[in-house]
């Protein structure tokens, strides 16, 4: 009876480590992209780890839980939006990285694997006595090489021309050039500053022959969401417009200096390649204590400066740092 005993107990030991086996030698990847399930399979190779690819994601840590105890894992890697999570079900917890959206080509997945391999905190390699050989050109994987990007400031210059359709005493259609800087604080939130400068109006009635113009500085706050290569950005903005009318009133010539406050609000459509996007602009904008122009002594209007305006156009940026 004790060696039945015995023998029953190591059958148990056995069938426990065969059970736990996979739980040590299995990756769950959440995330359908090629190019980072190649990278992971080759970074993790050295560990024996099986990487399964499994294109639902996890709303968070629970679901990464669930989906680690059903799949016999050990870890679950998943991106949402700019945030890298690596869940340990050993150790119930995830650790998040910064790390790019959309689709990555070999470079960025290398980097974003060599994140996931630092944050899963593995031993070394069982029976790795020697670096591995450099690969062989061509094939892709030399981007396995490339050191994983530290977390880091990023920082947009951004350019864009657009057509402004503003209503005052009349309506004005004008062009204009903008350009803005912004900084990414945490997640897909940015911050900066932006300006614009349009054409001049020809402004002729009430005996005046002359221009109008303006150009304003606001400061900007933006959100991004994005879907493949595509971002919506929706945005705020807040500032000042600073206009002037010239001419000449009667043959004599008059000039009209005002600052007005302006808020706006808009949506910029974005299309990503690596560091750059292109797309369009849409604004909505209010102007507050814009001035009506008068004859000299006299009630008769000359002109209203815009209160309202709609702007559509083009823009194009560089994220820096990215």
């Amino acid at each position: 009876m004790p060696a039945l005993s015995r023998t029953l107990i190591a059958l148990a030991l056995a069938c426990s480590v065969a059970h736990a086996e996979p739980v040590a030698s299995r990756v769950v990847l959440a995330d359908p992209d090629p190019e980072l399930a190649r990278a992971l399979t080759t970074a993790l190779a050295p560990w024996h780890l099986e990487v399964v690819v499994d294109a639902n994601t996890p709303a968070d840590d629970s679901q990464a839980q669930a989906r680690a105890d059903a799949g016999a894992a050990r870890f679950v890697v998943w991106r949402r939006h700019r945030d890298l999570v690596v869940f340990d079900r050993e150790a119930g917890t995830a650790e998040h990285r910064d790390a790019p959206d959309g689709a990555l080509d070999a470079v960025s997945a290398a980097a974003a694997a060599l994140t996931v391999k630092t944050l899963m905190r593995l031993p070394p390699p069982p029976d790795e006595t020697q670096p591995p050989p450099p690969p062989p050109p061509g094939d892709g994987s030399a981007a396995i090489t490339t050191t994983a990007p530290s977390p880091g400031p990023e920082v947009r210059v951004q350019a864009g021309l657009t057509t402004r359709i503003a209503r005052g005493s009349d309506t004005d259609v004008s062009a204009r050039a903008s350009g803005a800087i912004l900084a990414r604080l945490f997640d897909a939130w940015h911050v900066g500053i932006t300006g614009d400068l349009g054409t001049r109006s020809d402004v002729d009635h009430a005996g005046f022959k002359g221009s109008w113009n303006d150009w304003a500085v606001l400061g900007v706050a933006s959100w991004t969401t994005t879907l493949a290569r595509w971002e919506l950005e929706p945005h705020l903005a807040v500032g000042f417009a600073r206009a002037t009318l010239t001419g000449e009133e009667m043959g004599i010539p008059r000039t009209e200096r005002a600052t007005t406050g302006v808020a706006r609000a808009g949506l910029w459509v974005r299309w990503r390649y690596d560091m750059w996007t292109i797309g369009g602009a849409f604004d909505l904008e209010s102007s507050f204590g814009t001035p009506t122009y008068t004859r000299t002594n006299t009630n008769v209007e000359i002109f209203q400066a815009p209160a309202m305006g709609v702007s559509l156009g083009l823009i194009l940026a560089a994220d820096l740092g990215r």
